[in-house]
């Protein structure tokens, strides 16, 4: 089923409001069926090379996470699993958010705020592919790969 939106909004934020035309909507929703990163993420797999230049699995570390993509901005929470299995203990890992942008090869990820020391900025250039549901990433520096993930999308 299809429908189409052909009233124009009045959206609010915080006290100010902006009239938002038919024609605005349809462009956004344009937008974001052709930005495949739209929508929530999880992690599925990863690993990272270490200061003394070793690969670190993310499994090994009992990493989970949860990336949620807009049509500009990104925000991702880990922590990690501990304790006997079924405990439910998770301890948090690092988080980030900010702005990102992306090229048919690239995925750059501008982070504003963030739990890992990222100075104002900065920014993380990841090749990626797309296979299915699946976004699979590497983060290269100085041609070298520092980091490597596999992302499911959720919705």
């Amino acid at each position: 089923m299809s429908l189409a939106l052909f009233a124009d909004l009045d959206l609010v934020d915080t006290g100010s409001s902006h009239n938002i035309s038919s024609q605005e909507v349809n462009s956004y929703h344009s937008d974001s069926v052709s930005n495949p990163f739209i929508g929530s993420w999880k992690l599925m797999s990863g690993r990272y090379l270490d200061e003394n230049d070793l690969w670190v699995n993310y499994e090994s570390l009992n990493l989970r996470a949860i990336k949620v993509i807009s049509a500009a901005y990104f925000s991702f929470t880990t922590v990690k699993e501990s304790g006997e299995q079924g405990d439910d203990i998770k301890d948090f890992w690092a988080a980030g958010t900010g702005r990102y942008e992306f090229t048919d090869s690239h995925y750059i990820e501008y982070p504003t705020l963030n739990s890992f020391g990222a100075g104002k900025g900065a920014s993380f250039s990841f090749a990626y592919e797309l296979k299915g549901n699946e976004l699979h990433t590497k983060r290269i520096e100085a041609g070298k790969l520092k980091e490597a993930e596999v992302w499911q999308k959720l919705d």
